[in-house]
């Protein structure tokens, strides 16, 4: 089974995490699989004119996996999943963007309504005009701009990948190993 475009599951299973080498190259195959699952399709179609939705679907997928990563889980517990949402907005970067009200409205408005129904809901709109901020209220909607807010997600991983690469939290190389795991069906 391909983990990523460039790595099949069985070259993680080889890995044995005793050395700083594996588990450089086990980081690796976590920016292959994210990269060419997410971020390099997201570059091919932002370019499109009516593409915000699809960028922030993309998005929306990307943060519950990035969540489950940096929580160590296989998936996101039953029941959990505006929790997971929301502290990844309030708990990364993003938090000088989104407090936990409007990180549960985009849960609602963006996540909930692009996922389940294809579309926004309420007022909430998605709008790519560099003047506008990440985020704004706009009474009790928000306006998203998909390009600044994709730029942030992207800044996430990137620092998500440099505190992995640096190994000064045992804890989150822990999760993030336990998820690969998980995913390459690994019973250690």
């Amino acid at each position: 089974m391909k983990i990523s475009p460039a790595y099949p599951d069985t070259e993680y299973s080889q890995l044995n995490f005793e050395n700083e080498a594996d588990w450089q190259r086990a980081i690796d195959m976590l920016e292959n699989r994210i990269k060419g699952r997410f971020l390099d399709p997201i570059k091919k179609i932002e370019k499109g004119e009516y593409s915000g939705f699809a960028v922030l679907a993309l998005d929306c997928l990307l943060i519950e996996t990035l969540q489950q990563f940096r929580k160590g889980v296989y998936e996101t517990p039953y029941g959990e999943n505006r929790d997971y949402f929301t502290d990844f907005l309030t708990e990364t970067s993003f938090n000088q963007y989104f407090d936990l009200k409007s990180a549960r409205k985009f849960y609602v408005h963006i996540r909930n309504g692009i996922l389940h129904q294809a579309e926004t809901k309420y007022g909430t709109t998605i709008r790519i005009t560099s003047s506008l901020p990440l985020v704004s209220e706009n009474g009790s909607d928000l306006i998203i701009n998909r390009k600044k807010f994709h730029q942030e997600l992207c800044n996430i991983f990137n620092a998500y990948l440099s505190e992995l690469r640096e190994g000064n939290d045992p804890d989150l190389r822990m999760n993030f190993k336990n998820k690969m795991d998980y995913i390459c069906r690994i019973r250690r």
